[in-house]
């Protein structure tokens, strides 16, 4: 059975939810959080903003550089405006209902790696639902294009340029590059391909026909 417009939104915003708890979840350990995170999370320490608010500025700066690279602006570009707002605003929501945090180093990559199945299986919702790319795997597609990288190169980069980006200035202004970039970083780096790998095969019933893909189909009203 096909899904519509509306249920692969329904699904994608499911999946931003688990997402973002699982990202707020992994903040508490204390040892680095997922490497799109880190220029949001080193942002909440460096300003009085919340990660929430770093993280929904992250994503706009993605956004814009986009149509600043492209130099156009598509109707598929739109489905990405909600999501640079929604993004922050349930992170915070999750950050702020998470009062705990990890006692040592230990207990924080205990912490990360529960919570690293969790952000990686909001993940999976997301890739399944194909309703649309976040604002930064959008602008990683965009540079691989523009440059003729392919997918997996071009992420790489992209992800080595945050990480450097947020230890880089934490380590200016704050004296320490390991508040936002840790073992938490890597941690999720390593678990969470084969956790959506291994959530792929275990929830084959979240992916929307390949020809459903949301740039090719209208709100059904």
């Amino acid at each position: 059975m096909k899904r519509n417009f509306l249920t692969r939104m329904i699904l994608h915003f499911l999946g931003m939810l688990v997402m973002t708890f699982g990202i707020a979840l992994s903040s508490k350990g204390g040892v680095g959080v997922a490497s799109v995170s880190t220029i949001a999370f080193a942002g909440s320490k460096l300003t009085p903003l919340t990660f929430g608010t770093c993280s929904s500025l992250f994503h706009g700066f993605c956004f814009v550089s986009q149509i600043v690279i492209t130099r156009r602006f598509t109707a598929k570009s739109l489905l990405q405006i909600p999501m640079v707002y929604l993004f922050g605003f349930f992170l915070d929501i999750f950050n702020n209902l998470l009062t705990f945090a990890a006692s040592n180093i230990v207990v924080g990559c205990v912490l990360v790696a529960v919570a690293t199945p969790v952000f990686s299986l909001g993940l999976r919702i997301i890739i399944g639902a194909d309703f649309a790319l976040a604002p930064p795997d959008a602008l990683v597609r965009t540079i691989g294009d523009k440059v003729g990288w392919p997918m997996s190169k071009a992420k790489f980069i992209f992800d080595i340029a945050v990480v450097s980006t947020a230890a880089a200035l934490t380590w200016i202004f704050l004296g320490n590059p390991f508040i936002a970039v840790g073992f938490g970083t890597v941690i999720t780096m390593l678990m969470t391909g084969p956790m959506i790998g291994f959530y792929t095969k275990l929830f084959p019933f979240f992916d929307a026909p390949k020809a459903e893909a949301a740039e090719d189909v209208q709100p059904e009203v």
